[in-house]
């Protein structure tokens, strides 16, 4: 260890002597020259003996002073003593000089002062050498405190210079003295740009070489490794970035990833500003990289992204984390101070085949599109509305449509879903890769998504053979019966509430037999044994016993619907579940390659499995778009069959947005920017206005369990707002709105509510602006929820 560490911090010297040669990337930072005086010497200064400044005295007498016993920052301030004053504000003064502006930019000017007592009075100015001002604090009225003091202004002219003029002819100046620090004017149009760094300008580690794509070059990593940081110092390339201002930054990157896709996908970067040690704290990781991304340019690079491999891309590394790929959260980057401007950044090689342009820093004030970043361009403060802000689609409904829960879904997914599925985070092998080291944060999540809304949760999976962890093959029958039940009872412990778990999913296509690569333990369950499928029945008697009653229990497969014999056949594993009351649930993946069936065997096979009494859940429906044509035409025709069989109780959707299963045949219904394509507009319609029935078996698995006021949504609204509640039997019940001071404002249902999930309408148009109580009563419930009305 010793011998390793000693070559790299020699390593951190060289590269220090090396910045010196590089040039900043950028140079708009301060624009006032020695604004917080650090260039002066203490001492009685006159005239133009400050760096920067200019000193008038036209009438009156003051003495101005550099000092460094009273400073707001750094080691210098300005201290002036007003001996007595002049006939015009402007007869004492000090001017900072030469201040480069662009036309029609906008500018901050911030500046600290304080007095030795109260009643000091000064002129804080911007302007032209004509006099004619830009913006002014005329007075400043002085506090025996530091106190910082800002305006805003913007060029209207053609002027390229201005003069930032400070007066001090005060009658309450007279032996009261004033100091001054930290004077800055900040392009906020520049600030608002992104910082950009073209990868192949820093110093470049061995490891790296650089190459050309038509105008871009590029650097890669031609030595592969594995780990969490970079192996050597060869692997490292090393920055300097000079920022606009202190303040906080997040960290871009475009990239592109080759074609062995996720063995092309990682690299590493600093955690945090500074030359890194060769240790995994010093590093962050990035892997996941061909799953990840934005290439439109009107994409808002904001979270993780969905984009593919062989195409440019940007990437926001800055506090996003994406657990399935092992993509460690990031950290942002902070600029402390008007000292320290100019800092060192370094990326660290990984896989092979990665290419990386530029990397880019923006502020975290600031969202950028694609296009910001590829030409530098101003980035903005307020995100666009997405183009549905909700309630879900389905609220009006008596049967759910949900979706997935993985990074590239999950943004503004209670805007358009009411049920929630995790994707790969609830199968055994994301959730245990080493044997007992249980990774649960992206499961957490999902599973904390739905409780915070009320949204059913489909646990997906506890028995398949794919995903399974690899350890689990080579135990003993014994050992494997006792981890299975140990990951059972795992799941049970942390997630107690869940709605329908999934306990086997694709028994006839898919068992844990061992055969085409899967996991073999479907002989410690019991094996096919008298049945033909005891494993299952096993796997299903242990989630019995394990999980609380009220989790439904489901079995999944696909194409089922589209095949009679394979119909049949799931039958025959659900009637025989069915004789020890061990199912609740039945599950039909309903892929695309499931639902090119012709509709009337679609139908009919629905309605023998319909016939067993249970509800059905279409589970993992995705429905390709090659155009956006063909995809609606196939929505028009595959979701109303599924969605008004009377035993379906729920559509559960495999991804809506890019980054999902079936990206290549775009399967998605928005864009990565949130536009909606006309399959997902056709879907809103139709599930506002469908009339659909469900069976009384299907019924009473969706009555709540408990009576409960859900909050409003939106909240705050204008003019209306929806208000869901629950009710578990047949009972008495009001709902009324009430003002801040406890007056009746609107009794939204009162009498005889049926059981179930329902929503009331409030219409706030006739009423002020303020905060409403809305509460449920009834002999078994009393509840409340706070709902702002904004206008």
């Amino acid at each position: 260890m010793v011998n390793r560490h000693v070559p790299h911090r020699l390593y951190g010297n060289a590269i220090f002597i090396l910045l010196f040669s590089i040039a900043p990337m950028i140079a708009w930072s301060q624009l006032v020259r020695n604004g917080n005086f650090e260039s002066s010497t203490p001492g009685i200064v006159t005239g133009s003996a400050v760096p920067g400044w200019q000193i008038f005295i036209s009438g009156g007498n003051a003495q101005f002073e550099i000092v460094n016993d009273s400073v707001y920052s750094g080691q210098r301030a300005l201290k002036v003593n007003v001996g007595a004053i002049g006939a015009n504000q402007w007869d004492i003064q000090i001017v900072a000089d030469s201040i480069p502006i662009i036309p029609g930019h906008r500018y901050r000017y911030s500046i600290w002062a304080k007095a030795q007592r109260v009643g000091a009075q000064v002129n804080f100015t911007v302007g032209k050498y004509n006099y004619v001002e830009y913006g002014a604090i005329r007075p400043a009225n002085l506090t025996t405190m530091w106190k910082e003091y800002v305006l805003e202004f913007t060029v209207g002219d053609q002027e390229q210079w201005a003069r930032a003029p400070i007066h001090f002819n005060y009658s309450g100046n007279v032996n009261n003295a004033i100091y001054i620090d930290k004077l800055k004017i900040v392009d906020l149009d520049n600030l608002r740009n992104p910082i950009i760094v073209e990868a192949e300008n820093g110093i470049l580690g061995s490891a790296f070489t650089k190459g050309t794509e038509g105008v871009v070059t590029y650097i890669t990593n031609v030595q592969n490794q594995g780990g969490d940081f970079p192996a050597d110092t060869s692997r490292i390339a090393t920055y300097q970035v000079t920022f606009p201002d202190s303040g906080t930054y997040n960290l871009f990157a475009r990239v592109k990833v080759g074609p062995n896709t996720y063995n092309d996908d990682s690299f590493f970067y600093g955690n945090g500003f500074g030359v890194k040690a060769l240790n995994a704290e010093s590093w962050i990781k990035v892997n996941g990289l061909a799953a990840a991304g934005y290439t439109d340019s009107l994409d808002i690079v904001k979270d993780i992204g969905g984009a593919g491999s062989n195409v440019w891309k940007w990437v926001r590394l800055s506090t996003i984390q994406n657990n399935a790929q092992s993509w460690e959260e990031g950290p942002l980057f902070v600029v402390s101070s008007d000292d320290s401007l100019t800092q060192v950044i370094q990326i660290g090689g990984r896989e092979d085949g990665l290419y990386i342009d530029k990397i880019a820093f923006g502020r975290v004030e600031y969202f950028y599109r694609v296009h910001n970043l590829n030409n530098g361009t101003a980035g903005f403060q307020e995100l666009p509305p997405p183009p549905w802000s909700g309630p879900p689609l389905a609220f009006r409904q008596k049967k759910f449509v949900g979706n997935i829960y993985s990074v590239t879904q999950r943004p503004n997914f209670e805007a358009y879903w009411n049920q929630v599925t995790p994707e790969n985070a609830g199968k055994w092998g994301s959730v245990e890769p080493i044997r007992d080291q249980m990774n649960w944060t992206e499961l957490d999540s999902s599973y904390a998504l739905a409780k915070r809304n009320n949204f059913p949760f489909v646990f997906h999976v506890l028995v398949w053979g794919q995903q399974q962890p690899s350890w689990i093959s080579s135990l003993s029958d014994s050992e494997k019966i006792e981890e299975i039940r140990e990951w059972f009872q795992a799941v049970a412990q942390r997630y107690p509430n869940i709605e329908y778990l999934q306990v086997v999913n694709e028994p006839l296509h898919a068992p844990p037999d061992g055969n085409s690569g899967r996991a073999n333990y479907l002989s410690a369950l019991g094996g096919t044994g008298s049945t033909g499928f005891d494993w299952i029945i096993t796997a299903f008697r242990m989630a019995r016993e394990i999980f609380p009653r009220t989790t439904k229990l489901m079995i999944n497969d696909y194409n089922i619907i589209n095949d009679g014999t394979a119909t049949m056949n799931y039958l025959r594993i659900i009637r025989r579940l069915q004789s020890e009351n061990l199912i609740d649930v039945i599950g039909e993946q309903g892929h695309a390659f499931t639902t090119t069936a012709n509709s009337v065997v679609m139908r009919r096979n629905l309605d023998s499995l319909g016939s067993t009494r249970l509800p059905i859940q279409i589970t993992e429906l995705d429905i390709d778009g090659p155009t956006d044509e063909e995809q609606l035409t196939s929505y028009k025709r595959i979701f109303p069959l599924f969605y008004s069989h009377p035993s379906v109780q729920g559509i559960t959707l495999w991804g809506w947005r890019p980054g999902l299963w079936r990206n290549d045949q775009k399967a998605y219904i928005v864009l990565q920017n949130g536009e909606e394509r006309p399959a997902m507009q056709w879907l809103r319609t139709y599930l506002d206005t469908a009339n659909v029935v469900l069976s009384a078996e299907t019924d009473v698995a969706s009555i709540p369990h408990e009576y409960k006021l859900y909050n409003n949504f939106p909240n705050p609204f204008n003019p209306e707002t929806n208000i869901r509640y629950s009710v578990p039997a047949c009972s008495y019940i009001s709902l009324k709105v009430y003002n801040v001071l406890g007056q009746e404002i609107a009794t939204l249902y009162e009498g005889i509510q049926a059981p179930g999930i329902h929503t009331a309408v409030f219409d706030g148009s006739n009423l002020p602006s303020g905060v409403y109580y809305c509460r449920l009563s009834g002999v078994n419930v009393s509840a409340t929820i706070r709902m702002l009305l904004l206008k």
